[in-house]
């Protein structure tokens, strides 16, 4: 396994090619892992997603406070499929946000495609399987549409992020 800690800027990395592939005249991408923290130490019962969630955002320099509960999927791929439909067909598409369906190829939503599972395949060689991922609440810049997911394995913690921005 890679380390852990040095995940987010390997995602960061790894996304870019994504990310300009998603982009458009108007709008940038934007796909990153806040920290990773250790699950360990954490508060366990009903709670713990949550608390996982903030532990993510108090090792980084967001201040964020998660508002909301947090609950897992039901699967723990739900986060691969989640990032695969939202590079592919939803929001972090172009073409979701323009009414020519033509603006991005068969090809290039592919590649789309396969980008993100090799976003998702690094994330989890530097954390391990992902268990357990959920929706979560926290900062996002001003973007016109983001969405925060939190990834949780065994031993660690960190939250994936989508946005758009103008």
């Amino acid at each position: 396994m890679l380390n852990p800690l040095d995940a987010p800027a390997a995602v960061s990395a790894a996304a870019e090619p994504l990310e300009d592939l998603l982009d458009d005249c108007n709008h940038v991408s934007s796909i990153h892992l806040f920290p990773v923290v250790r699950v360990a130490g954490t508060r366990p019962g009903h709670d713990r997603m949550r608390s996982l969630a903030q532990a993510v955002y108090d090792a980084g320099t967001s201040g964020h406070r998660v508002g909301t509960p947090v609950v897992p999927f039901e699967s723990p791929r739900a986060w691969r499929d989640i990032l695969r439909r939202q590079v592919t067909e939803g929001c972090l598409q172009p073409a979701h946000r323009y009414a020519d369906p033509d603006l991005r190829t068969p090809v290039e939503i592919r590649r789309a495609g396969e980008l993100a599972d090799g976003v998702a395949d690094l994330v989890e060689a530097h954390l391990g399987p992902v268990r357990s991922s959920a929706d979560v609440d926290g900062p996002h810049a001003g973007e016109l549409w983001w969405r925060n997911l939190l990834l949780v394995t065994g031993d660690w913690a960190t939250i994936l992020h989508l946005g758009i921005g103008d």
